[in-house]
């Protein structure tokens, strides 16, 4: 068998590892940047969303389906106060008692929110009454550390509605709406230290600092979140499992 002179092959061994430098690395790149694109187009979860909902205990789904609940009592009192003969008025009735009545899915935001709140109003009346043994509250005290709470969950409820408004104008969730309810929460949790703080005595100051507030936030503030829980990324608001 003769042998195929040198001079022959080496010119073709140089040609293809040419191309094998060239399309080697030609194709790693594409591969690297289709995984970037890909990475790119994934929906971006915030997990400030996802801690909130541990906080409070929001499922990640109800036990059973709710029925839904009509929010709008002007318009139903608009209906209902109408002449019911008109067309208009009449079509408006039939859907405000179709969303009186239709049946929600156990992954919908408001069935989630209104088992957590259920259980919820259980278990702050306990952790109220320990508190207050804890602080020695009574009287116009008991009643300071009411108004500190209640006003926590209405400056909560007001940071929720600011979010869902700019969640909707923006059509899509960012990081920054995260990060900005969780300085909400953050802020609004230490006021309420301070103000529960200054209706006890020095000597109890400790104990104020010891209590965990985030058992006195209301699920129920995360409503206006309803509107717009189809633009949230749903691994964004996951609950205890």
């Amino acid at each position: 068998m003769s042998k195929i002179p040198v001079l022959v092959w080496l010119p073709a061994v140089f040609v293809l590892g040419g191309l094998v430098g060239y399309y080697g690395p030609s194709e790693e790149l594409r591969s690297r940047e289709q995984r970037e694109q890909e990475e790119k187009a994934k929906p971006r979860s915030n997990s400030a969303f996802g801690s909130f909902a541990q906080m409070v205990k929001i499922p990640d789904a109800a036990k059973r389906p709710r029925r839904a609940r009509d929010t709008d009592k002007h318009a139903a009192q608009e209906n209902v106060s109408s002449d019911s003969s008109e067309p208009a008025s009449t079509n408006a009735s039939d859907q405000q008692s179709e969303r009186r009545h239709r049946r929600l899915a156990p992954e919908d935001l408001r069935a989630r929110i209104d088992e957590a709140a259920d259980l919820w109003r259980a278990r702050v009346e306990i952790a109220r009454t320990a508190a207050a043994d804890r602080l020695g509250l009574d009287g116009d005290k008991a009643q300071a550390f009411n108004d500190a709470v209640d006003a926590m969950n209405d400056k909560l409820r007001e940071s929720m509605q600011i979010v869902a408004d700019e969640i909707a104008a923006a059509k899509t969730m960012t990081p920054e709406l995260g990060v900005r309810l969780m300085g909400d929460l953050s802020t609004s949790l230490a006021e309420t230290y301070d103000a529960i703080g200054a209706c006890v005595g020095d000597n109890l100051r400790d104990e104020v600092s010891n209590l965990q507030l985030v058992d006195f936030i209301d699920p129920s503030v995360a409503e206006p979140l309803i509107a717009v829980q189809d633009k949230i990324d749903p691994q964004s608001f996951r609950g205890p499992r």
